[in-house]
């Protein structure tokens, strides 16, 4: 018979004691879990861990949730356990912002003729999209899967191919906007006029813009489809004229001005010299051309090339968003201001060159010196006007945005995203009724861990021996420990 030992029983009833608080403290802290995530899910609270807030609305957005007053149903056309987490994680948070919005998912396949009556011209719509509709006036807005990123083009040399890689998030612009345009009562107009060797607006640029809502028509002031009236919500575009307006089409276009009209003119180095009447709607607002080829030899406001400027961006709402942004602007004519103006305009440069600048008379000159016959800087290269005139108690306020170079919106070879962000900002101050609003995409960051071949070495003793050591040292000190208890 063995012998009883108090020692050997006070060491069991030792570890007994700790061994259930330990077992009391894991079950506390399940619980309190438990709780915490009940609580959450009841209060509905989430919390955006991601650096660039991915998944949480801007100070933007907000504003223009703060003027839905109809019901607005986002509907997810995602196929049972295949949502888009990152869309929908973002759409809960304009749910939790907005008690008029709503979201609803539709399987695709167990419900195909959901989409019916959206659908325009037969058109399909694929799966993953979302549409966003007006419960009460039924208008609605299809943001594709492709809407809701930004990618990058590569061609991949040994596969013959492009490949296309995702940088950015920007669910929230399409979203927005797509919210924005079903609660409008107008939808903005931009009208881009022909007749003249205008420059076709790119189709990039189109579509990007028709994303944001604007409604984009050919214009002939000759013979016009519709009648061209000023609004707040409709703007003129005249991209890169090669031809003269007529005496007629000048008498049209200035009375559309004069009754507050919004007008974008982008103009190019090819600007030619016999253009009277384009001339004379320019001096009417105090501007003028400086004809010739515009370089800056100052190497801070030019990429690659004296004649592809990057200039200073003014004081100005819509240079507001791309302040730390580099615009191009290729190939530009020079703009100026004249100070002697009859009418009381208001002018505001946008972008401006470095004094170094200079127009070469000689457009085919390649010389980044100043030579005789030359005009020295500064010169602007975009300049906004605005005029203010009183008809009876009424007051029409006259905008009008001069561009010295075309290229600058020519996706294919010289657009750059602050281009874009101008380009947006411009037509969206141009008319002012209904906010076109840009939202600039949150880019996804890829952080790179570079290592040696020393550090691989350093590394690789840490992981594979010091840290295995360390652990069984530790292990065997509190084996020890608790034996001697």
């Amino acid at each position: 018979m063995g012998k009883f030992s108090f020692k050997n029983t006070a060491k069991k009833n030792k570890n007994l004691k700790y061994g259930g608080y330990m077992t009391i403290v894991v079950i506390f802290a399940l619980i309190a879990l438990i709780v915490v995530n009940l609580l959450f899910q009841q209060l509905k609270i989430t919390v955006d861990l991601t650096p660039e807030q991915f998944y949480t609305i801007g100070s933007k957005t907000k504003l223009i949730l703060e003027n839905v007053e109809d019901d607005v149903t986002i509907y997810g056309l995602y196929v049972t356990g295949k949502e888009n987490d990152s869309a929908v994680s973002l759409i809960e948070d304009y749910i939790k912002n907005c008690g008029k919005v709503s979201y609803q998912q539709v399987d695709p396949y167990t419900n195909p003729e959901f989409t019916q009556p959206y659908r325009q011209d037969n058109e399909t719509i694929a799966s993953n999209s979302l549409i966003v509709v007006n419960d009460r006036t039924g208008k609605y807005k299809i943001v594709s899967e492709s809407d809701l990123y930004q990618y990058k083009k590569t061609l991949n040399q040994s596969k013959g191919q492009y490949e296309y890689e995702v940088t950015a998030f920007k669910a929230e612009e399409a979203l927005t906007s797509a919210i924005q345009y079903v609660i409008s009562e107008n939808t903005p107009i931009l009208y881009t006029l022909t007749g003249h060797g205008e420059t076709a607006l790119d189709s990039s640029i189109a579509t990007l813009l028709g994303k944001a809502n604007f409604q984009i028509k050919d214009l002939n002031l000759l013979m016009p489809d519709e009648e061209l009236t000023a609004n707040n919500y409709t703007v003129v575009m005249i991209n890169n004229p090669m031809q003269d307006l007529s005496k007629q089409e000048y008498e049209t276009l200035q009375a559309y001005l004069d009754d507050g009209g919004r007008l974008l003119l982008n103009l190019s180095v090819n600007y030619p010299e016999n253009m009277t009447n384009f001339d004379t709607l320019l001096a009417r607002y105090g501007v003028s051309v400086e004809q010739g080829s515009l370089i800056d030899t100052n190497a801070n406001y030019y990429y690659g090339y004296v004649n592809f400027l990057m200039p200073d961006l003014g004081d100005h709402d819509v240079t507001e968003n791309v302040a730390q942004k580099h615009v191009l602007v290729p190939m530009p004519i020079a703009l100026k201001v004249e100070e002697d103006r009859n009418r009381a305009t208001q002018i505001t440069p946008i972008l401006t060159t470095s004094d170094d600048a200079i127009v070469k008379k000689d457009k085919n000159s390649t010389v980044p010196d100043y030579e005789k016959g030359d005009v020295k800087g500064p010169f602007y290269v975009g300049l906004m006007v605005e005029e203010s005139l009183s008809a009876g108690s009424e007051v029409k306020n006259t905008r009008i945005a001069v561009l010295g170079s075309s290229l600058m919106f020519d996706s294919q070879n010289y657009m750059t995203g602050a281009n874009y962000d101008l380009l947006y900002n411009t037509l969206n101050y141009l008319q002012t009724e209904v906010d076109t609003l840009y939202i600039s995409a949150k880019e996804y960051t890829t952080d790179t861990l570079t290592i040696t071949e020393a550090n691989m070495v350093g590394w690789s003793i840490v992981f594979v021996v010091a840290i295995p050591l360390a652990l069984v040292v530790a292990g065997l000190v509190v084996w020890s420990r608790r034996k001697h208890l």
